[in-house]
């Protein structure tokens, strides 16, 4: 679980960063469309924000047959995650070419996915030898 605080932490860290008051970061340094434009301190967010972004994706893929179980079981989950993911990331795209508050949307549906895959990746996580996920054949059996 402590990859997942690690992501939780990095995350935090560029949300506190990206929300300071436009007065405050500086002048645009790149403009990405119309009403939208990255300063110092949004280029300094990107850093913690692609690390926990690394760090979430790495859990991920370490964990993928854990996911690959749970989502077996529940197929209509898995499609509808994909669904909300998808419709999550396209929503933060378009609000690039258009100055709407779409992203907080996008952004909450694409957050809410990746955080039920981490939550779904993380519970089945072994607890130690002998814990009570633990695998057969490995750790204190109890005897």
């Amino acid at each position: 679980m402590r990859w997942l605080l690690g992501c939780g932490i990095l995350f935090a860290l560029a949300l506190i960063l990206f929300v300071i008051p436009a007065s405050v970061e500086g002048p645009v340094l790149v403009t990405v469309g119309a009403g939208h434009g990255m300063s110092l301190v949004d280029v300094a967010a990107l850093v913690p924000l692609l690390a926990g972004t690394g760090l979430l994706a790495g859990g991920l893929w370490r964990r993928r047959q854990r996911l690959d179980a749970a989502l077996g079981r529940r197929s209509w989950l898995a499609m509808g995650g994909a669904v909300v993911a998808g419709l999550g990331l396209g929503l933060l795209v378009a609000s690039v070419f258009a100055f709407f508050w779409w992203w907080a949307i996008g952004a909450a549906l694409l957050t809410t996915t990746l955080l039920t895959a981490a939550y779904v990746a993380a519970r089945a996580e072994p607890l130690g030898p002998g814990g009570p996920t633990a695998r057969a054949g490995t750790g204190d059996s109890g005897r």
